[in-house]
């Protein structure tokens, strides 16, 4: 327990030395209401959700009771509580998928399975692209698949400013009409969870 905490506290000692403390930077729409219990995940086995749980965490606006982390979660574990959001943190790497076992194909096969059981449950679906454009890829590749299984689904997206260089989640937002917010830097991502959490 001692060296999970203290490496995540180094996770979040390396995000504030990336990008600096200062006024945060969110814009776009406004950030909309989360539901709880919430369960965070990741699509694509990337980093992120590992991030955004941290920063969930540092926001201080949820009781730690009131939200899980699942790496991988399959349809039963979206069951195992009355979920009312599932927050996708957006972003495949060949290391994780490697340290998973499985390849971005049955990766997105089970997250088609995940979504399609969140929507069965009426589960509020967020899509967090955290960590910008280090998680864009070339059409085809397993960013941009983990990314076009979910954010068709989502019902409100955050998004990094720099991985939207080409209007993709504009695009697609728009064509959802779903609201859109943008950070600046991963540690905006606390101000999102305040606004989304404020009691």
């Amino acid at each position: 327990m001692r060296k999970a905490l203290l490496a995540s506290m180094a996770l979040l000692l390396v995000i504030i030395a990336h990008v600096g403390i200062g006024t945060a930077a969110v814009t776009g729409d406004p950030p909309v209401k989360g539901g709880l219990p919430l369960l965070i995940t990741n699509a694509g086995q990337g980093p992120g959700g590992k991030m955004a749980r941290l920063l969930v965490t540092q926001s201080k606006a949820i009781d730690p009771a009131d939200f899980d982390y699942n790496a991988e979660p399959w349809e039963e574990d979206l069951r195992a509580r009355p979920y009312k959001t599932l927050m996708v943190v957006i972003g495949s790497t060949a290391k994780g998928l490697g340290a998973s076992g499985i390849t971005i194909d049955q990766e997105i096969a089970r997250l088609n399975r995940m979504i399609a059981e969140a929507k069965r449950l009426n589960m509020q679906i967020v899509a967090v692209l955290l960590e910008g454009k280090i998680r864009r890829g070339q059409p085809g590749g397993a960013d941009e698949r983990s990314i076009d299984a979910i954010i068709p689904h989502a019902h409100y997206l955050v998004v990094k400013k720099d991985g939207n260089a080409d209007n993709k989640f504009t695009i697609m937002a728009n064509k959802n009409k779903v609201p859109l917010t943008f950070i600046d830097n991963e540690i905006d991502f606390t101000q999102v969870v305040k606004a989304m959490y404020a009691k």
